[in-house]
């Protein structure tokens, strides 16, 4: 059957570069036939592309035509695209099915370009076809080959919709495209991924141009790109948003997106935020660690002093006993002062347990001029001095 769909895809595909066409084909028979023992994972099936072929492109080609002719065009949820599903579910669930939308696609073709060390990354948008936009949005892939940026877009390189029935059609003319190819019929939500220095608007790319000749534009798009993949998830979408503004909202499709992307920032401001609550709660539960560990020890301590330091030890170990709850203090008042109490109840425990620290710290110091005391006072008298003593210094015992 294998033997089968490698003459098929010989038949029907139309190489891209007449130079490296047949390049292309070895490729493309070499991606069909892999083992299935490197089939296993993308993990697996990646590392024998890498191993099978020296240059990103053909790489690039092994992975296209791989995820093209094995996954299968999932017609029951083509209008079940959700952006926020994450990638590795994504990934997980195409790889155990076989079958996915636009969305599982990229997903895997990405993943194989990272082991294949292909820099690449996923693109949502919207498409054109027969001179109409279409109603469903759209993801593809942009990926640096060599020195150059081009698309791919996996799910129509699979085949084509005909009377709401998929059919497998391998189409190569969606492997490695130039930009301003692939701008006539892919538009990217986020301009910077059409990466062309004069990036159509949305309004230019529905009316069916395909460049911009009122705009000798200059935009660094690579360097936008380099800029983008340095920030955090937050200001990726804020810079996202404010670019896809710029290019006008023109559609649904384009209104949804930019909902999704104030969404995700509202959310990456509400993690954030939660993020420094609990960096702060967990400041105070460290705190309130070291404030029981330093009451455990001084117990012991205070036990110790109830049997007169019987038996005997030597000074210094006493003296220990006394500097372990110190040091478990310090650790209390450090994490203490570092905490920002964000509410009424994290300030009243954290007020409490500064009070409690106080009184501790006035207990330890009571009792380190307690010990002075005592091993200057003559080993025979020393009894005398619990009895005229008391139990100053100590907490009363739990």
């Amino acid at each position: 059957m294998k033997n089968l769909i490698v003459a098929f895809l010989l038949l029907c595909g139309i190489p891209i570069y007449a130079q490296v066409a047949g390049e292309f084909k070895a490729a493309d028979i070499i991606a069909l036939n892999a083992p299935d023992t490197c089939q296993s994972s993308l993990t697996s099936l990646g590392r024998y592309f890498s191993s099978s072929f020296k240059t990103q492109s053909l790489r690039a080609r092994a992975i296209f035509t791989w995820t093209a002719m094995n996954i299968t065009y999932d017609v029951a949820n083509m209008g079940k695209v959700n952006a926020a599903t994450p990638f590795d579910e994504l990934v997980s669930n195409t790889m155990q099915t076989h079958k996915a939308i636009c969305q599982g696609y990229v997903s895997v073709f990405k993943a194989l370009c990272d082991v294949c060390g292909i820099e690449a990354f996923i693109v949502q948008g919207y498409t054109r076809q027969n001179d109409h936009i279409n109603a469903l949005s759209h993801a593809w892939i942009v990926a640096m080959i060599d020195t150059s940026w081009y698309g791919f877009d996996p799910t129509w390189g699979s085949g084509y919709m005909n009377n709401g029935r998929y059919k497998r059609f391998f189409n190569d003319q969606f492997f490695m495209i130039r930009p301003e190819v692939l701008i006539r019929d892919h538009m990217p939500f986020d301009p910077v991924w059409e990466c062309l220095t004069s990036p159509l608007n949305n309004q230019e790319f529905t009316n069916g141009e395909v460049s911009s000749p009122g705009r000798q534009g200059a935009f660094a798009y690579a360097d936008s790109i380099k800029v983008y993949v340095s920030l955090s998830a937050k200001d990726q979408c804020s810079a996202a948003l404010r670019r896809l503004e710029a290019a006008g909202i023109t559609n649904n499709l384009l209104a949804d997106w930019s909902t999704y992307l104030r969404n995700c920032v509202a959310n990456e401001n509400h993690n954030a935020d939660a993020t420094e609550k609990n960096k702060y709660v967990r400041l105070f539960n460290d705190a309130v660690a070291s404030y029981n560990n330093c009451i455990y020890a001084f117990n012991q301590y205070a036990d110790y002093w109830n049997r007169q330091f019987k038996p005997t030890r030597p000074e210094p170990e006493i003296v220990d006993m006394l500097n372990l709850c110190y040091s478990y203090l310090d650790a209390c008042t450090k994490s203490l002062d570092n905490v920002i109490a964000g509410d009424p109840a994290m300030k009243q425990s954290t007020d409490q347990l500064k009070i409690a620290v106080d009184v501790a710290k006035e207990n330890l110091d009571k009792q380190k001029t307690f010990l002075k005391i005592y091993f200057n006072t003559d080993p025979q008298s020393r009894p005398l001095l619990f009895k005229n003593y008391g139990k100053s210094g100590l907490p009363a015992l739990k």
